[in-house]
């Protein structure tokens, strides 16, 4: 499928007209018509413009795929995210903690000590239950 007939495609699904669109997009009607002619085609930023208002990704507008789903990303997707960043960080810190050398590492215990027992104190550690933890060590 070609730009041409995914743009019409798109409008007509979502019962607009060329000038609702242009409205839509701040552009005049004869710009979308050239669009939908093939004599003109769209810059990048009225093509993002057309992935907001139509909830599809530019490469579906373009017709250069068929994957019609949403750029947007669902909450699990975020969650997902939100994990593989977390779980990085913690390999970081890991990493540098150790990399120190043991008066380092001394320090970093005592801090993790401190704090930890204060919020035992305070009843506000985070249920251990929802961490899994993996740590491998390489032969040499």
């Amino acid at each position: 499928m070609t730009l041409v007939d995914r743009l019409k495609e798109l409008r007509k699904e979502n019962n607009m007209t060329q000038s609702e669109l242009a409205n839509m997009l701040g552009m005049a009607k004869g710009t979308v018509a050239m669009w939908e002619m093939g004599k003109r085609n769209p810059s990048f930023e009225s093509l993002e413009k057309m992935s907001e208002i139509f909830d599809r990704r530019v490469d579906y507008i373009l017709g250069k795929s068929d994957d019609s789903s949403s750029p947007k990303l669902s909450d699990s997707q975020i969650q997902e995210l939100g994990r593989w960043q977390a779980e990085e960080d913690l390999a970081e810190i890991v990493m540098k903690y150790l990399r120190l050398d043991e008066r380092g590492k001394a320090s970093v215990e005592a801090l993790i000590n401190t704090e930890f027992n204060f919020c035992r104190q305070e009843n506000i550690l985070l249920p251990r239950e929802d961490y899994l933890l993996s740590i491998r060590t390489k032969k040499e």
